[in-house]
């Protein structure tokens, strides 16, 4: 099959390519985020329900309707965290599966400079700082491919991961898969910002507390 590359901008064309599909994409996210999402919606959803049975006055084991249902509702949320649990352990591996799950595309246009490991070009355009993975940092880069990400879950290297994932996120991500364009690339990365922003500021907030509080 004939190939044709803009040299100025490093596009392929009329290539069969292999990548991960955006159905992947979003299944292996919901696989990796939804149980983490379902413990925090259980734990809020506790600690509400404890405070209303608290301005009640209403004490979980009694006799009374309000203490029942209560006790029942506990249960339910018990149940479900520990479905969630489970689906942290399976879910991970198989969010890992679907990630690395590509498929062959005709005819599509990517960036020849990219998703090609060491061999690839990194633009200058988008090299620097990223929020989305200093911020999320594991979540990221699973979506991403960047497996050296996962080095957050050991202690004291995580602190430094999460400074080298702001440096280098960008030509990481850049580097493990083939991308549209740079325009493409930039723009992905700016949905991340936000969030990984409002992470960032929490993981810096926790440390400060933790080192004003050791025993706490």
């Amino acid at each position: 099959m004939e190939q044709q590359i803009n040299l100025s901008t490093g596009q392929a064309s009329g290539q069969p390519t292999h990548v991960v599909s955006q159905r992947n994409k979003k299944i292996g996210l919901f696989l990796c985020l939804g149980p983490f999402i379902g413990i925090v919606l259980i734990l809020l959803s506790y600690i509400l329900l404890t405070f209303v049975a608290t301005s009640m006055g209403i004490e979980t084991g009694e006799n009374d309707l309000g203490g029942a249902i209560i006790s029942i509702i506990q249960i339910i949320l018990s149940f479900l965290g520990i479905i969630c649990v489970l689906g942290i352990i399976i879910g991970i591996p198989l969010s890992i599966i679907y990630l690395n799950k590509k498929e062959l595309v005709e005819g599509a246009k990517y960036d020849e400079r990219s998703g090609k490991k060491e061999a690839s070009v990194v633009p200058e355009e988008i090299k620097g700082w990223n929020w989305g993975a200093a911020g999320l940092t594991w979540i990221w880069g699973v979506y991403h491919g960047v497996w050296i990400s996962l080095l957050v879950f050991i202690p004291i290297v995580n602190i430094v991961m999460i400074i080298v994932l702001g440096f280098k996120g960008n030509e990481w991500a850049w580097r493990a898969r083939p991308w549209e364009s740079v325009e493409r690339f930039i723009s992905s990365q700016k949905k991340w910002k936000p969030w990984g922003i409002v992470f960032f500021i929490l993981m810096i907030l926790g440390l400060i507390s933790s080192i004003l509080n050791p025993e706490s």
